[in-house]
């Protein structure tokens, strides 16, 4: 995975910053399918990433529950 490493007053061009982390926009894709994940979704687990759909073979909820995306700005209702 190409992280930049470079201070954040300086790059120049297009770049994507995730958790604290600045990615060129062709190295910022999921660990399995290679898909880009710009302007996308995305998850970490185990520093890895992935789209929602390897994210959700990744992890295993308790019995009788699901594994579901929550989007930032996204309107949850709980019940």
């Amino acid at each position: 995975r190409c992280a930049l490493r470079v201070s954040p007053s300086l790059p120049r061009g297009t770049i994507v910053k995730a958790r604290d982390k600045l990615y060129h926009p062709e190295c910022f894709m999921c660990d399995d399918c290679g898909l880009n994940l710009k302007q996308r979704g995305y998850f970490f687990i185990e520093e890895q990433l992935y789209c929602e759909t390897h994210a959700k073979e990744r992890v295993k909820p308790p019995e009788g529950y699901d594994v579901v995306a929550v989007y930032p700005n996204a309107k949850v209702e709980l019940v």
